[in-house]
């Protein structure tokens, strides 16, 4: 029986160029150990848009095909293109023995309203799926994983709940796994890029530290804030949580109650700034970028350094705009420059080889549980369409700046 359904397709070199496509489809006979699935739940954020300008460093274009029935020119794979959003979705045909029809799958899904074929296998100690599929082992492992749940789960139950995992639980878990195995108050610790560099307890140690955040209002910074605030000892937390971000942002921020300074990418060349903050020759500080614009994370490695008693710089983004890396990036190379880089899919496998996987997936599930149980976070909302001509329209009002940090956009397909 032939079903109707429709995709998004993007322009390659500008993800603000969208295409919805109509597509009349045949159903597939599965092959043993696949599963056939159909998106439920999506969510649009600015990493929907990391997806597209990075996808050809990262290998993100070629999760999902583009079908031999899309028309010209749409059907071009090197000019178009089709990426992923996390969320929700159903298995509606199943040949895997321990994958029935009906479960419901969490992880990183196709923008679209019709079915998708995923080769499975089944994590036995976890119970998580995993896409094992030729096509998709040069993904970093996060986005091979589902996590499966059982037929008779009711999505709308409990629907904000399940509209923030889809926004913001991939980018809780970054900040879970900074602030719990890399600024670790116990031997539970390891390097942010996920290698067997060295990372000393000095360098995890934040009690008493001025912790720095550029670009604090985007998701990942927003939820490492939270972070060091609820998820620590007492003893263990920093002594200030500065947020340095824009003047579009500021208002937010200050809105989340995190925070004790709330400044400006421009603050960095005030006069005055080192001691609006805080900082001596007693004072550990911890810079972390988040993905600042410009030269804001040089401005403010170089406003503080002189002043503090240590000083140390984390790159967890970059900005998107440019070129190349920054003068302090390419520092991160050098155990002893005192400048380090994230990486998150590392990062996350170290930290499961130490306490092993179901601890580890125990830990963040119990974090985020906490968290989304507590209203996430002060000021944030979700903002909720149907269908795919609405999450068209969201994407469009999200690339041209409708929506600030405070509105989350989650639909149902």
């Amino acid at each position: 029986m032939t079903k109707s359904s429709q995709i998004q397709i993007l322009d390659k070199s500008d993800y603000t160029k969208q295409y919805l496509i109509s597509l009349e489809t045949e159903p597939s006979v599965l092959s043993a150990g696949c599963i056939s699935i159909q998106s439920r739940i999506l969510s649009i954020t600015t990493n929907n848009f990391t997806y597209a300008r990075l996808g050809h460093l990262m290998g993100w274009w070629s999760v999902w095909k583009i079908p031999e029935t899309v028309p010209d020119p749409y059907n071009d794979t090197t000019r178009f293109g089709r990426i992923s959003s996390w969320g929700y979705a159903e298995v509606l045909e199943s040949n895997h023995d321990e994958v029935p029809v009906g479960t419901k799958l969490y992880g990183y899904m196709p923008i679209g309203d019709g079915t998708e074929d995923l080769e499975v296998a089944v994590d036995a100690e976890t119970g998580h799926l995993w896409d094992v599929s030729k096509s998709r082992q040069h993904l970093l492992s996060i986005y091979n994983q589902y996590i499966p749940f059982t037929p008779e789960t009711d999505l709308d139950q409990d629907r904000d709940g399940r509209g923030w995992d889809s926004l913001i639980r991939p980018l809780f878990e970054t900040s879970y796994l900074l602030n719990r195995f890399v600024f670790s108050w116990d031997e539970k610790r390891t390097h942010p890029f996920g290698t067997s560099a060295p990372w000393t307890a000095a360098q995890a140690d934040l009690a008493n530290a001025i912790v720095i955040l550029l670009a604090p209002s985007g998701k990942t910074g927003l939820m490492f804030a939270h972070q060091l605030r609820h998820a620590r000892p007492k003893e263990k937390q920093p002594r200030k949580v500065v947020a340095v971000g824009s003047q579009t942002s500021k208002i937010f921020s200050e809105s989340t109650g995190l925070f004790d300074h709330v400044l400006l990418y421009s603050d960095a060349r005030s006069g005055d700034i080192v001691k609006r903050v805080g900082v001596d020759k007693d004072t550990n500080v911890v810079l972390i970028n988040f993905g600042a614009r410009g030269d804001a994370e040089d401005d403010w490695y170089d406003a503080v350094k002189s002043a503090a008693g240590a000083m140390q710089l984390l790159i967890v983004g970059g900005d998107p705009s440019a070129a190349g890396r920054s003068k302090l990036a390419a520092l991160a190379e050098d155990p002893a420059s005192g400048v380090a880089r994230c990486n998150m899919s590392g990062l996350r496998d170290c930290a499961m080889s130490m306490v092993g996987n179901q601890e580890y997936y125990a830990g963040v599930t119990e974090e985020w549980s906490r968290l989304k149980k507590g209203g996430v976070v002060n000021g944030s909302s979700l903002k909720w369409g149907r269908g795919m001509e609405e999450f068209k329209q969201g994407w469009d009002e999200l690339c041209n700046g409708k929506y600030g940090p405070d509105v989350g956009l989650v639909y149902e397909v």
